[in-house]
């Protein structure tokens, strides 16, 4: 459980930091965990065990929240500043997307010049601040290693879990928790400044209608059918006197397509003070998600929406190669 030292400025983003160590989605770092995310190629494994006890103070071979927040507090220093600024930063650019999102279609193309041109010269300072960061972060990394050349690194792959394992609930679990943060308005936990730099590069690639070549990858596949997943998009315009009713018939269909077998995941995104929701469902295969139209459940939302929704509901789906999906996984 997280302590007081989780809500002082500029230690909320080791709550984010705790999300992406925690691979297990227990709620605790084990000591797995702590190597796999931790370790720099640097810290040889008696110094990180070190460490890793010394966070530990409820001796539990684990790791929870408050220790982590409490232990790196203790070590901040002038960093306490920049992490805080972080968080505002990634608040203000928060607010800046969901802003930009609802009104961008309905400006004029000078002003749709103008927000594109604010987006990319947000990126170029963003990335002109995380230049000089990298450098000096590999000089010191440098410096360490030459220091104590007689140290082993640790080595991370050998805690690695075999490729392809899978946590058994942790889909769901994830799945229930975008619901419902995501079905309020709001985004859980503190996003890194390098998470903000990606989402603002592929919003300005959206705004602009790109496609980026340069990078493609030539990717010789698999076509039998078991080898792709179906992603669904499902856009949905509420009525204002409707929300509630929409939202707890949302609820609803989520928690009931879980548990159909072939669902691998549902997440449901709301455009803050509008009607507009987005849900985004995968599916093991084409047949199986139509087969899902036959259930109560999805009979009973559908039914809801036509009281419920604005205008009629948009759907698209893509199938893609299955090892996609099992990355994100």
């Amino acid at each position: 459980m997280a302590t007081n030292a989780a809500e002082e400025k500029g230690t909320a983003i080791f709550l984010d930091v705790f999300r992406r160590a925690d691979k297990s989605d227990s709620g605790f770092i084990s000591w797995e965990e702590f190597v796999m995310h931790f370790a720099d190629g640097v810290m040889g494994k008696e110094e990180l065990k070190a460490i890793f006890d010394e966070i530990d103070t409820h001796n539990t071979n684990s790791i929870d929240t408050g220790e982590l927040c409490s232990y790196f507090s203790k070590h901040l220093g002038e960093f306490r500043c920049i992490f805080a600024s972080v968080e505002d930063l990634s608040a203000k650019i928060t607010n800046a997307l969901f802003a930009t999102a609802p009104v961008y279609e309905k400006m004029n193309r000078t002003e749709k010049f103008v927000r594109r041109f604010l987006l990319r010269e947000t990126i170029n300072q963003l990335s002109a601040l995380q230049l000089p960061v990298e450098a000096a972060s590999d000089h010191l990394d440098y410096q360490a290693r030459e220091e104590r050349k007689d140290i082993l690194p640790v080595e991370v792959d050998q805690f690695t879990k075999a490729p392809g394992s899978v946590i058994p609930g942790r889909i769901v679990r994830r799945a229930k928790r975008q619901v419902s943060s995501q079905s309020t308005g709001s985004e859980s936990g503190v996003v890194g400044l390098n998470q903000q730099v990606d989402r603002l590069a592929s919003l300005v690639d959206k705004l602009e209608h790109k496609v980026n070549f340069e990078g493609f990858t030539d990717e010789e596949l698999v076509t039998e059918p078991d080898s792709l997943v179906l992603m669904v998009q499902r856009d949905f315009n509420v009525r204002d006197s409707h929300i509630d009713d929409f939202r707890k018939s949302l609820r609803s269909y989520v928690e009931a397509v879980q548990g159909i077998g072939g669902c691998l995941n549902v997440c449901v995104r709301n455009f803050q003070n509008t009607g507009r929701f987005s849900m985004y469902e995968i599916w093991e295969s084409e047949e199986k998600q139509q087969k899902s139209a036959d259930t109560d459940a999805v009979r009973s939302f559908n039914n809801d929406n036509k009281q419920n929704l604005q205008t009629d509901e948009v759907s698209s789906s893509i199938s893609v190669p299955a090892n996609w999906w099992k990355r994100d996984v």
